[in-house]
């Protein structure tokens, strides 16, 4: 809308160099006068793109960027518990149902194994299943799938269990040395948080 506004304020002053000079008799002048204005308005308003940083906002172009990579971006952001790019690639439209495959776990599933509340919210509220199934990539053909809930109750019970001081030990020796994961679980407070998952995705899934 802006950028719009500055096109029509040098349009509009084209125009009226034309009628100024058409009155004098002038029109090849006022052709001359008016590329030369066209000419300005097209540099300013490129100026205006390139040092506002307007088309990273803008959710006209924006929603051009390439699909793929902005579903490739959220399942990293998400699976790195990266919280600020998640929820600025959700805002540029990035598909809240992103997955790697067509069965595996979604970046829902994710953002639920690492307890992160917002990120949670915040794919929910872009248009999340939280009743989709699915496995983590590369498991047996025939492993259960798993929604989300399943996921968060799990985790929360795990941490009433294991003591913080033993998470990390505990993880690893199941095999789940993800980074993102055994610095959530080993959180004093990750209890907390995977409770407050627990309550927001049973809301959600009861919806669905």
């Amino acid at each position: 809308m802006i950028l719009h506004r500055w096109i029509n304020v040098f349009a509009y002053s084209a125009e009226e160099d034309r009628y100024a000079a058409g009155s004098l008799g002038a029109q090849k002048g006022c052709d001359t006068i008016m590329k030369t204005r066209l000419l300005l308005s097209f540099s300013i308003a490129l100026a205006f793109i390139l040092f506002t940083g307007w088309w990273l906002n803008s959710p006209v172009l924006g929603s051009k960027q390439d699909a793929a990579t902005l579903q490739s971006s959220l399942m990293a952001a998400v699976r790195a518990d990266n919280t600020e790019e998640a929820t600025r690639l959700i805002h540029l439209g990035a598909n809240p149902n992103s997955r790697t495959s067509a069965k595996s776990w979604s970046v829902l599933h994710y953002a639920v194994r690492n307890g992160n509340v917002e990120v949670v919210e915040a794919l929910l509220r872009a248009g999340a299943d939280p009743n989709y199934a699915g496995t983590i990539e590369g498991q047996a053909k025939d492993a259960v799938p798993l929604k989300p809930l399943a996921i968060a109750k799990a985790a929360q019970d795990l941490t009433s269990q294991v003591p913080p001081a033993r998470m990390e030990a505990t993880l690893k020796e199941g095999g789940l040395n993800d980074p993102a994961l055994v610095k959530s679980m080993k959180d004093p407070k990750a209890g907390d948080r995977y409770q407050k998952v627990v309550e927001v995705l049973a809301r959600e899934s009861g919806r669905s």
